[in-house]
């Protein structure tokens, strides 16, 4: 009984609690298909920080110290001269015979292969020749004056050659002996007699005062095989010598200051 009139009461009460609400309830409101809510984000940018908090930030984080590791020191290498195998000695170390520690260091020569470049020309009528010796024309210099022709004289030697120009200059070549004597006018002639060989001749004149007067001339041409003739000479003076070109044969002789002589070229 107790349980009907329960039952009956909950119906009751479930029944005015339907019929006292007014509220219409509504299905949710569905977005259209591709049309999605714009959302606003804000983005904070922190502020730049100033002297305090930079030194404040680097005393929180202090930096790590990097561990450096010293190279350990080598010899230096030491780059010699191979001296050969060493004797071993009765001790059993090597000996390095003396001589060769003494020894001294062979100096190489130095050769120039390029021509020096000169502000003055070298005149082409001398030929190439004589400075494809690009050491020998790098000694010559560069020309210092230009080229003077001339009417000379010259006279063939045994052992050499003797050419006159009408200034008085006079120039005797040994070509065998790469030297020349030059003076600028003969000397006084030296008195006395020569025995002179057959089918040879004693030279005169100013040839002759150069060949008796210089010491060594004499000794170095020999005597005179021909008379003397007249030559076409040309000269051109350098830095450190002289081109002389004998236009009778064309050969050109290099006379250094020195008193060397290259040729004939």
């Amino acid at each position: 009984m107790n349980v009907r009139r329960w039952m009956m009461t909950l119906g009751l009460g479930l029944l005015l609690a339907a019929c006292g609400t007014s509220e219409v309830v509504r299905p949710p409101t569905l977005t259209p298909p591709g049309v999605m809510p714009k959302l606003l984000a804000t983005v904070f940018v922190s502020p730049t920080p100033n002297a305090d908090e930079m030194r404040a930030t680097l005393v929180a984080n202090p930096p790590t110290a990097t561990v450096f590791v010293a190279p350990t020191a080598t010899a230096t290498p030491y780059v010699g001269v191979f001296l050969g195998e060493a004797e071993a000695a009765g001790d059993g170390g090597p000996v390095i015979p003396p001589a060769l520690l003494d020894a001294p260091t062979p100096v190489i020569p130095v050769v120039a292969t390029n021509l020096v470049e000169c502000p003055a020309v070298r005149d082409p009528m001398f030929g190439t020749r004589w400075y494809e010796d690009v050491e020998l024309a790098n000694r010559l210099g560069c020309p210092i004056e230009g080229t003077a022709s001339f009417d000379g004289t010259l006279q063939i030697f045994e052992r050499g050659v003797m050419y006159f120009r009408p200034t008085g200059e006079i120039w005797a070549i040994a070509p065998a002996m790469s030297r020349y004597w030059y003076a600028e006018n003969a000397p006084a002639v030296q008195p006395g007699d020569i025995l002179v060989p057959e089918g040879m001749m004693a030279p005169s004149l100013g040839f002759g005062a150069v060949w008796r007067g210089l010491p060594g001339v004499q000794d170095a041409l020999g005597f005179a095989r021909t008379p003397e003739g007249s030559v076409k000479l040309t000269i051109q003076r350098f830095q450190n010598g002289t081109l002389l070109g004998d236009g009778s044969s064309g050969q050109v002789f290099v006379l250094m200051a020195d008193g060397q002589s290259y040729g004939p070229y």
